[in-house]
């Protein structure tokens, strides 16, 4: 069900979607048409999606798919690659093949399973062409989880450009992007129902992406979802990381977030460098590191209780 005021409000991809900008109602529905229909094609846990059907032709045959429906598999292929693997689609073996995130009967594997399951853990594996998408071993499964939000995010933003907006706040779960007005955007912290700091952005494209342990895990949260690729099992660096970077891609921070939550503190630096963006980490511990390679076009940024 959707709500308006100011707005559009639902809940859809098992998190929330909220989209403020200065359209119409017709217009707003149109983007909570892009996301539902996006988690029907796209999501792991629908039977009938066409991620289902990849993940069940895994070792066997291609699908065919339309250059709109590959385009997503494409730029994970393209992440994954760039990351050497540090994101990967095909982690969708563990996280629902293993895990059962999300499922009735989610549990923790044991060392053995874990050491079978990860084999099938690779994007070397995807082969993909203009119309076609094959997973090459039996058991593969993709997992659009740690991309797709972002993913939603800026087809939103697209439309509402393309539909005359002039300024525009949408959030899909963790992954934010604005432009045209001024918004103040709060971090959560991620040990309380409180904030952890506050950005007021100016009238600049900007996108914004947290992930953390506290919002999908087995049991207690040293057992959440974001897992490193090549142990198959929960890091636990941080429990948040928030990245902000100037322009519109959540597509590419969403995925960014995943990596940069499952590499080590030395490692942060070189990260947000290569990358161009302002990052926070908070360590389980409740320390704050901050790295800030984005010269962030925004009016203000306030992390509490210090100011940055």
């Amino acid at each position: 069900m959707a709500f308006f005021q100011k707005g559009l409000k639902a809940t859809v991809m098992t998190t929330e979607l909220l989209i403020n900008a200065d359209v119409s109602k017709k217009i707003l529905y149109e983007c909570l048409e892009i996301a539902t229909n996006f988690e029907k094609k796209y999501s792991a846990y629908q039977e009938n999606s066409l991620l289902s059907q990849i993940n069940r032709a895994s070792g066997v045959k291609s699908v065919v798919c339309t250059p709109q429906e590959i385009e997503i598999f494409q730029k994970a292929l393209e992440i994954a690659k760039l990351s050497d693997g540090k994101f990967d689609p095909t982690i969708g073996a563990l996280t629902q093949g293993l895990y059962g995130f999300g499922m009735k009967d989610s549990k923790m594997p044991s060392e053995s399973q874990l050491q079978t399951r990860k084999k099938l853990v690779s994007y070397k594996f995807i082969e993909i062409n203009k119309s076609e998408i094959y997973l090459k071993h039996k058991g593969m499964q993709l997992d659009l989880g740690a991309i797709g939000k972002g993913y939603v995010a800026d087809k939103i933003i697209e439309h509402l450009i393309d539909r005359g907006a002039s300024k525009a706040l949408v959030c899909v779960g963790g992954e934010i992007c604005t432009f045209g007005k001024k918004y103040k955007i709060a971090i959560r912290d991620p040990f309380s129902h409180n904030n952890i700091s506050l950005v007021t952005t100016s009238k600049t494209p900007l996108t914004l992406s947290t992930s953390g342990d506290y919002e999908r895990f087995i049991g207690s949260r040293k057992n959440h979802h974001i897992l490193d690729t090549q142990s198959a099992k929960q890091q636990h660096f941080y429990s948040s990381v928030t990245l902000l970077k100037n322009g519109i891609d959540a597509t590419t921070l969403d995925a960014i977030a995943t990596i940069v939550f499952n590499s080590r503190v030395e490692e942060l630096g070189s990260l947000a460098e290569k990358f161009q963006l302002t990052l926070i980490a908070i360590s389980p511990q409740k320390s704050i590191i901050i790295e800030n390679f984005a010269n962030l076009q925004i009016e203000s940024f306030k992390l509490y209780p210090f100011e940055f």
